[in-house]
């Protein structure tokens, strides 16, 4: 049989995370047509590495290589919006590494310009891939855990210097799409955050967010990267810990050794098989899964349009931090300009 996956040339962008990209790739087969990035040294060991043919230092050039169908973007969400539209003028697919933006007409504009084009937009949320997350799907539901009423996320570490200056798009984003994939919809959120030795403007290290999905399922997402005792570190990514509940059972664990337990119709717990790592498995089944959906006409699961509600998610719990108050999700328009990006976002 063919594998027809190998017909969608991917044209890597960024060579830092992407590193986990290509290993992803490698493990799922793909065809890596051709990786690019302004270092001309990490080009040519990366290339050595994982036997790709082809680099560029232009992501113009990138963009016109007729091998190349699918443009995975891997560098920040602020020097991202040039790149998407001249990507879907060019009539290719693109998929964008979390979080998709930090700046909400940056991020409306990529949706709109893809769906003008008509070209596809993924959003790299890799938690949702996470094998060990998808291991667990099948039990949440209420034949095995009755009403889920409950769902928490807790990841903890010290890690104050990142490139995003902010906890809440750069980590919690995980949390919040993998959320949104289970539970639905949000529907409201308070959310208290700390910066440590920095103000909030300049960049929270520390979040506590309560959400209330649509679903009514009671949501408690913690981070914190800025724990100083480094015994308490116990729920760092990619191991933080999932803990879900039910009127008849619970799931809890990481993302490495997930527990099932049930009551009925008899006390029992379940090891689900896990097959794969977060880093690098994950990275490789968001590709496969934008190439099965593009070839079977479908959108993916996390396509641009749909992760914009992560994105009104993330800046709401943003605003109730910053003034206090429990935020509606619907308050946070389309149309406003809120802005978390550390740096001047290119193109707007």
């Amino acid at each position: 049989m063919t594998n027809y996956r190998q017909n969608y040339g991917i044209g890597l962008v960024g060579l830092g995370i992407g590193q986990q990209h290509l290993r992803g790739y490698r493990c799922q087969d793909l065809n890596v047509a051709a990786i690019c990035d302004l270092d001309q040294n990490l080009l040519a060991a990366t290339a050595e590495e994982f036997g790709i043919q082809k680099t560029y230092t232009q992501i113009t050039d990138l963009i016109a290589d007729p091998e190349i169908r699918i443009i995975d973007l891997a560098i920040q969400p602020w020097l991202r919006l040039p790149v998407v539209r001249a990507a879907a003028r060019a009539g290719k697919h693109l998929l964008c590494q979390k979080p998709f933006s930090m700046n909400m007409r940056q991020a409306v504009e990529m949706v709109e310009v893809c769906e003008a084009n008509e070209v596809e937009l993924m959003v790299n949320q890799n938690s949702c891939f996470v094998p060990g997350f998808v291991a667990i799907e099948p039990y949440l539901n209420s034949q095995h855990l009755g009403e889920i009423y409950h769902a928490s996320i807790t990841c903890d570490g010290w890690f104050l210097d990142f490139p995003e200056q902010h906890v809440i798009p750069a980590m919690m984003v995980h949390h919040v799409g993998l959320i949104y994939k289970w539970f639905g919809t949000f529907e409201n959120v308070y959310c208290q955050a700390h910066g440590h030795k920095r103000s909030l403007d300049q960049g929270e290290v520390m979040a506590v967010a309560q959400l209330k999905t649509t679903s009514g399922v009671q949501v408690l997402l913690s981070c914190n990267w800025g724990f100083l005792g480094a015994a308490g570190h116990t729920h760092c990514h990619s191991y933080e810990e999932i803990r879900i509940q039910g009127t008849k059972g619970a799931i809890c664990g990481h993302s490495n050794d997930l527990s099932v337990h049930l009551t009925e119709p008899e006390e029992q717990e379940i090891k689900p098989e896990i097959d794969g790592d977060w880093f690098p498995h994950a990275f490789g089944n968001v590709m496969v899964h934008l190439i099965d959906s593009l070839e079977k006409g479908e959108k993916p699961i996390t396509d641009g349009r749909r992760n914009l509600h992560v994105v009104q998610t993330l800046f709401a719990m943003f605003e109730s931090a910053k003034n206090g108050r429990l935020v509606a999700i619907n308050e946070i328009a389309l149309d406003e300009d809120y802005d978390l990006s550390p740096a001047p976002v290119l193109g707007l």
